[in-house]
């Protein structure tokens, strides 16, 4: 019936959402702890710095959670659907978290992409 059809759909779109938030929610963590890293040119000195570094690995660990699920939501959703909407708003929320982490300013041309984002991709799925 509808209302159960409308129901699993508002849970698709919750899913694909919690995912670009897990996804983009890790990428600011992940520059934010693993700034030194590029510096590692050993596999020694690598591991000695993911040692000295939990919060990077805590980061990585969070960021590959997301892929899972991403691909666990590949399985049961519509792949021309979830694709656009997660990388997407995943991009959103990596700007998100950057500001909230005090990475970075937005300016005025960096709002307006924000609200396009979310324009662009609820206008890309208005017909579903």
């Amino acid at each position: 019936d509808n209302k159960s059809y409308l129901s699993s759909i508002m849970m698709d779109y919750f899913k694909m959402i919690l995912v670009a938030a897990v996804w983009g929610g890790t990428n600011p963590f992940i520059g934010k702890f693993g700034k030194g890293i590029e510096n590692c040119h050993s596999l020694v000195d690598k591991l000695i710095f993911l040692a000295k570094a939990p919060l990077f690995l805590v980061s990585i660990l969070g960021n590959q959670i997301g892929s899972i699920l991403f691909y666990a939501l590949l399985n049961t959703t519509d792949l021309s659907i979830t694709v656009p909407v997660v990388n997407s708003l995943t991009m959103f929320f990596t700007a998100v978290f950057g500001i909230l982490l005090g990475e970075s300013k937005l300016g005025m041309k960096g709002y307006v992409g924000l609200i396009l984002i979310i324009l662009g991709t609820c206008l890309c799925n208005i017909k579903r």
